[in-house]
């Protein structure tokens, strides 16, 4: 009897020795993957994104529009957002590279070439911003992060109650004349502050559309994401929104035009100018 006891004894000591001893080796093996993940991001909202998941050491190479959060400027570049160098991410041995879509199709067929594992951000919905964060936080090992990261978004983006669905026009950029279309999250973020886009018609993320298109469409409101001075255009003293003089440019482009966390401030803000 005592022989058996002391076998189990032993038998059941061995046993919590094994289990201990995998558990350390999952634990460790998964914090190392966690911990050597190299990123390049080519993506300034994917950047705000992983610094916002806590996986910001995690990146080993930005582009110079990654500029948030402060960290982030500290970090390697690898080039413009427009031209990054494929030899600066190649040399730096990346696990992953996160790039935007239709901008970076070059890279991505380089990379794809090299046999690099990318990450393809492109986002035209809330919805596909919120999976994205999702998706991102499984690669990093992040999931609950990127779980409160979407709650926190989907709680402070909400519809607003405006029965009378202001007309609004935003210009990205004035040579050529461009602005949101159809099928953009920002058009969705507008809508949801409690306005109309004079262009939601049409089928395109960011089209170019033309000045007299814009006096006939006559908005009420107008943003501005450049600093040019509209109101000197030729015909655009009829407008609305000018005569009313409710042209804004004091919005920080980044907060609508990033996909990212600082979307909250960015509908914050729209709602400040609708409502106003």
């Amino acid at each position: 009897m005592e022989i058996s006891e002391q076998l189990r004894k032993i038998c059941t000591t061995s046993l919590i020795f094994v289990l201990c001893i995998s558990y350390l080796v999952c634990h460790c093996n998964r914090a190392k993957e966690t911990t050597d993940y190299r990123i390049v991001s080519l993506s300034p909202a994917m950047t705000e994104i992983l610094f916002a998941l806590g996986s910001g050491n995690n990146i080993v190479g930005v582009t110079t529009f990654c500029d948030y959060p402060e960290e982030a400027k500290k970090i390697y570049k690898i080039g413009d957002f427009s031209n990054p160098s494929v030899e600066r991410i190649v040399g730096l041995k990346p696990n992953l590279v996160i790039l935007n879509l239709p901008e970076q199709m070059r890279i991505k067929k380089q990379l794809e070439r090299l046999k690099i594992n990318i990450f393809v951000s492109s986002p035209s919905s809330l919805d596909e911003v919120y999976e994205e964060i999702t998706e991102i936080g499984k690669i990093v090992k992040r999931e609950h992060n990127a779980d409160s990261l979407v709650n926190y978004m989907r709680t402070n983006i909400v519809p607003v109650e405006n029965k009378k669905k202001t007309n609004v026009y935003i210009e990205l950029s004035p040579r050529p004349i461009v602005t949101i279309g159809k099928h953009s999250f920002l058009n969705e973020l507008l809508e949801l502050a409690g306005a109309g886009n004079v262009f939601a018609d049409l089928n395109k993320d960011y089209p170019v559309v033309s000045q007299e298109e814009i006096i006939k469409r006559n908005p009420e409101i107008i943003i501005l994401l450049h600093p040019e001075n509209i109101e000197q255009r030729t015909g655009w003293g009829t407008i609305a929104a000018v005569k009313n003089k409710r042209v804004y440019a004091d919005i920080n482009q980044d907060y609508i035009m990033r996909p990212a966390p600082r979307l909250v401030k960015g509908f914050k803000e729209l709602k400040r100018i609708i409502l106003e």
